[in-house]
């Protein structure tokens, strides 16, 4: 077999880690393993991540533990926009719950259990995008949409303010939200599924080839005529 490196030459090793084939010169040996070179730069910056104090900073346990919580794993996640969203929506269902039908406590509990779910998921991918992107260590992340969240607690202040003024009552309420509760979540499943799939169809589109403009001396074509 020839060398992965140097295709001219006849492989003597192989890598331990990515199981290359190496040359004498490519073969580096530690600690009587053989590595290629990109292994070793990959261990390098993997070890160089490891020893940043930022990168300990990320453990999904201890986000998940913070998260009883409500908002304090997000806070621990240094998603701020996140944290107050939890938080506010968490009360809004507990306070809804205390002076209306019993659903909105199983809604605020199943709340509750999604956000120490989302905090333990959300620090897993931030370690994960650490390790990929180095760069990430200077970046907030906030993977939250805002939109839809922010619709949510619109609606939780509207129906808290109309509660408050005698409108309606919420016991009698819940039964005509629930089915515009469904029929919003339809339309937005399947309004995401069109635009999702719209997307990927533009990324899959290649690129128009670019058309050179070939200029002509007319001076050198007449020479060659």
């Amino acid at each position: 077999m020839r060398c992965y490196y140097h295709s001219d030459v006849e492989s003597t090793h192989g890598c331990s880690t990515c199981r290359k084939f190496l040359c004498t010169a490519c073969a580096h040996s530690i600690k009587g393993k053989i590595y290629c070179q990109d292994c070793l730069v990959a261990g390098a910056e993997l070890a160089g991540l490891a020893a940043t104090p930022r990168l300990a900073t990320y453990s999904p346990g201890r986000a998940a533990l913070f998260a009883i919580i409500p908002g304090i794993g997000a806070v621990y996640n240094r998603q701020y926009v996140k944290a107050v969203l939890h938080f506010a929506i968490f009360a809004g269902l507990s306070i809804i719950a205390s002076n209306g039908p019993g659903v909105f406590g199983m809604a605020a509990f199943a709340f509750y259990i999604f956000t120490i779910i989302d905090a333990y998921r959300s620090a897993q991918a931030i370690l994960r995008n650490i390790v990929t992107n180095p760069q990430m260590l200077e970046e907030e992340s906030e993977d939250i949409n805002v939109p839809v969240w922010g619709g949510v607690l619109v609606l939780l202040g509207v129906l808290f303010f109309l509660n408050n003024l005698g409108v309606f009552e919420l016991s009698e309420m819940t039964r005509f939200l629930w089915p515009l509760f469904f029929m919003a979540l339809g339309i937005y499943l399947v309004a995401d599924y069109y635009l999702a799939g719209k997307k990927k169809q533009q990324q899959q589109v290649p690129p128009l080839p670019s058309t050179a403009r070939i200029e002509t001396d007319p001076v050198n074509r007449e020479e060659r005529l």
